[in-house]
C-alpha cells in the first residue's frame, strides 16, 4: 500500500506535473526578428565580406566586450573559429596545446586537424576549469598554447593562467562557448587571452543556430584567422599585413564564413541577452540556495571574484555516500519518475574518446600523436562520475514554482533513501 510520500518510481504520485521539456531553448523569434530575416531573404542571401548583418554583429559583439577586443571575425561555427585561432597562433606538427581533461570535445579537437598534439591537464574541483598547478606541471619545450575553457560558464583563474603563460612564453586561447557575459574580477571573459572564441550554436545563451566568433587584439592573429576562413572582399578589405593581403583572392583555401541569416538571429539574441541573463541569475541563485538543504547534493560553486554570465546548464555534484552508495543511475531514474528533467552531463572526459586516446591521428593516416591525460582518480573523473545536469531556468519569476518543485523532488528522494536502496539491490545481478 502506498502513501502520499511514496516515490513515483515505486508506485507513488510524482511531485512535478509540468510536461517536459522544462528548458525550452532557443526561445521563439519575435516579429521584429522574423521580419528582418524575411527582408534579408528578399534583399541579399549571399555573403559579401562583412557587409550587412555580419558586420553589424561583429561591431555589436565588440561593444558587448566593452572595448576589450579590437577585432571580431565571424565563422560558420565555434569549432571553425577555434580552428582559425589555433592556426593563427602557429599550431602545427610537433606543437603541444594544453587544455582541460573535462570539457566539450571541440574545444581542442581542431588541434588534430593541424597535426598538433593535445595534452589534457586536470581540472580544479570547484570551478571545473583548468587547474593552474596541473597546467604548469604539463608544460614541456614543445608546448606553445594554453586553452582556457570557461567551463559551464564559470571563468578560469585567469590571473594564474596568464602568469604561467608569461613565465613560459606561451599563448592563450579562451574558449568562451559556455560563458557569454561571464566576468572575471569585473572584466568580461574573452578579453584576457591572445584570442578568444564564442560559440553561437543553438544551445548557447547568444545563439545563431550555428556560428562562432573569434576576437583578438593582435592584428597578425586577426589577419591569419581571417584568411583561414574568408577570401575575396573580406580579406581584401580587412587584412592589414601587406604580405598576407596578397592572398586576398583565395584566402588560405577554405570557406568557413557565417551566413547573414545566422548573423541576424545572433544580433537579436545578443540584444535580448541582458534581460535573459538577469532572469537566469534570479532562477539559479534561488535554486542554489534551496539545494543547500539537500544533503546528497553539492550545489554549483561560484567563486567570489566571478560572474557566471548566462550560466550553461546547472550541474551540481551528487554525493553518493549521503545516500548509502546509491548509484547515480538509480538516483536519476527516481528523479525522472518524479517529473524532473535530469541526466548525467553528455560530455565524457576527453581522454576516454578515441580521437584523444588513440596514438594515430585519424585525419592523417600514419601520423602519430602523443596521447596525454590525467591518471585515474583525477578531479575530472570525479566530476564526470558525479555531476547531474539540470535545466538552465530562464523565466523569473515564472519558473520559481517549478524550481521549488524540483527541490521538493530532491527532498522526497532523500526521505525515501532506504526504499530506494532496497529497489537498487533488487536490480543488482
Amino acid at each position: 500500500m502506498t502513501t502520499d510520500d511514496t516515490l513515483a518510481l515505486l508506485g507513488g504520485a510524482p511531485v512535478i506535473h509540468q510536461p517536459l521539456p522544462h528548458e525550452v531553448w532557443p526561445p521563439p523569434a519575435d516579429e521584429a526578428e522574423l521580419a528582418e530575416l524575411a527582408r534579408q531573404r528578399n534583399t541579399d542571401i549571399s555573403i559579401r565580406g562583412n557587409a550587412g548583418p555580419i558586420g553589424a554583429l561583429e561591431r555589436d559583439f565588440l561593444d558587448f566586450l566593452e572595448g576589450g577586443a579590437r577585432f571580431a571575425v565571424t565563422f560558420n561555427s565555434g569549432t571553425s573559429a577555434l580552428f582559425a585561432a589555433y592556426f593563427a597562433l602557429g599550431v602545427r606538427e610537433g606543437v603541444r596545446v594544453i587544455g582541460p581533461a573535462l570539457t566539450y570535445h571541440a574545444a581542442l579537437s581542431p588541434v588534430f586537424a593541424l597535426r598538433g598534439d593535445v595534452v589534457l591537464a586536470d581540472i580544479d574541483p570547484a570551478s571545473r576549469c583548468l587547474d593552474p598547478k596541473t597546467l604548469e606541471a604539463a608544460i614541456t619545450e614543445r608546448t606553445k598554447v594554453i586553452t582556457a575553457v570557461h567551463q559551464w560558464g564559470h571563468p578560469c583563474d585567469m590571473d594564474a593562467v596568464l602568469d604561467i603563460a608569461r613565465r613560459y612564453g606561451l599563448r592563450v586561447v579562451e574558449d568562451c562557448s559556455h560563458a557569454h557575459g561571464s566576468r572575471y574580477k569585473g572584466r568580461p571573459v574573452g578579453t584576457f587571452g591572445d584570442a578568444a572564441v564564442f560559440s553561437l550554436q543553438a544551445n548557447k545563451a547568444v545563439f545563431a543556430g550555428e556560428g562562432g566568433i573569434l576576437v583578438t587584439n593582435d592584428p597578425l592573429l586577426h589577419d591569419r584567422a581571417t584568411l583561414l576562413g574568408h577570401y575575396r572582399d573580406r580579406s581584401r578589405d580587412a587584412v592589414l599585413d601587406e604580405d598576407l593581403r596578397a592572398f586576398w583572392v583565395t584566402g588560405f583555401g577554405l570557406k568557413l564564413r557565417m551566413s547573414p541569416f545566422n548573423a541576424i538571429v545572433a544580433r537579436h539574441a545578443l540584444a535580448s541577452f541582458p534581460a535573459r541573463k538577469k532572469a537566469r541569475h534570479h532562477c539559479l541563485n534561488h535554486f542554489t540556495r534551496q539545494l543547500r538543504s539537500v544533503s546528497y547534493l553539492e550545489p554549483v560553486h561560484t567563486a567570489d571574484e566571478v560572474d557566471m554570465g548566462a550560466w550553461y546548464g546547472y550541474k551540481p555534484l551528487y554525493r553518493p555516500e549521503a545516500m548509502g552508495g546509491l548509484p547515480r543511475s538509480v538516483l536519476i531514474d527516481a528523479l525522472r519518475a518524479e517529473g524532473m528533467e535530469v541526466g548525467a552531463p553528455s560530455g565524457p572526459r576527453l581522454g576516454t574518446l578515441p580521437l584523444y586516446s588513440g596514438a594515430e591521428n585519424p585525419l592523417f593516416p600514419g601520423a602519430f600523436k602523443e596521447p596525454s591525460s590525467p591518471a585515474p582518480g583525477s578531479h575530472a573523473e570525479h566530476v564526470e562520475q558525479h555531476a547531474l545536469s539540470l535545466p538552465t531556468f530562464t523565466d523569473w519569476p515564472g519558473d520559481e514554482p517549478l524550481i521549488d518543485a524540483y527541490v521538493e523532488a530532491f527532498r522526497k528522494v532523500e526521505r525515501n533513501r532506504d526504499a530506494l536502496l532496497r529497489h537498487a539491490a533488487r536490480l543488482s545481478p
